[in-house]
């Protein structure tokens, strides 16, 4: 740590002494502020200095600081349009390698297999990490012509059938809070390039159940994602199927989504 962040802290820990009151002896007060502002990323998509100044009591200077010092180490980042912020990059991989070690992506194994030898298509489990997806675990197709694995890809959660199955689960207010702009980047022509239009995508994902991408993240690439719930009811996760533009035709989609549909089913019922 370097003496500008040691005192940082040491400031920070300073300036709420008095409303420390009640945490047990030996508590490092800088250090739980840290950790206290980290998991409000639990209830929150973003959070802003005022919002968590009001929250945990804090000074906005202290807060200030603190997201400052979190930035320089990459645990939160800092969206350009609202100045709100979010998990960043490192907060996500250390929770991502606990997840790789937790039951979903081991329990998906098997459908994942089951998936790929049923529609003879690659497939994927993918988590959701703010406006973006993640892509944990891969199986190919057997094909010549196929989609490869999307192990390790980040890809814009709007313009994907995973990711746009995941943000189906998602209240107004949190979609809002989500994109805070009414633009939004699209990776080709075909994805939705406004809140409004990503809107109406996901009003048609909870109609139908699935989600679709036609050559929305790739130009070459079709796919239809379903969701994966736990216990709770919670989204966890989304269970996809893709395949070559070539192949992704309406046939197609109807006979994927039938076989994604059944065998996300049956990995939600072994998540209880």
């Amino acid at each position: 740590m370097s003496t500008e962040e040691a005192d940082i802290l040491e400031e920070a820990d300073h300036q709420e002494k008095d409303t420390t009151a009640d945490r047990p002896a030996g508590l490092i007060g800088a250090v739980d502020n840290v950790l206290r502002l980290l998991r409000l990323f639990e209830d929150h998509e973003m959070i802003r200095v005022n919002q968590v100044s009001r929250d945990m009591g804090l000074s906005r200077s202290t807060v200030h600081r603190l997201l400052s010092t979190l930035s320089y180490h990459e645990f939160v980042e800092q969206d350009t349009h609202s100045r709100a912020y979010r998990p960043g990059p490192v907060l996500v991989d250390i929770g991502l390698s606990v997840v790789r070690n937790m039951d979903i992506r081991s329990l998906a194994r098997g459908s994942l297999v089951q998936l790929r030898d049923e529609t003879d298509e690659t497939v994927h489990l993918a988590t959701r990490r703010g406006t973006e997806v993640l892509y944990i675990d891969s199986v190919e197709s057997e094909q010549t012509v196929r989609v490869s694995s999307r192990i390790g890809w980040c890809l814009p959660a709007h313009a994907t059938a995973a990711g746009k199955v995941m943000l189906a689960a998602l209240s107004d207010e949190q979609l809002t809070a989500l994109y805070p702009s009414e633009r939004l980047d699209a990776p080709t022509a075909r994805a939705p390039a406004t809140r409004t239009a990503l809107r109406g995508h996901l009003h048609t994902v909870r109609e139908r159940g699935y989600a679709v991408n036609h050559a929305e993240s790739e130009d070459d690439v079709s796919a239809v994602g379903v969701a994966i719930r736990d216990q709770h009811g919670q989204t966890i996760a989304a269970l996809v199927t893709t395949a070559p533009k070539s192949r992704g035709d309406e046939a197609w989609i109807a006979a994927t989504a039938r076989v994604t549909t059944r065998v996300a089913a049956e990995l939600t019922s072994r998540t209880k």
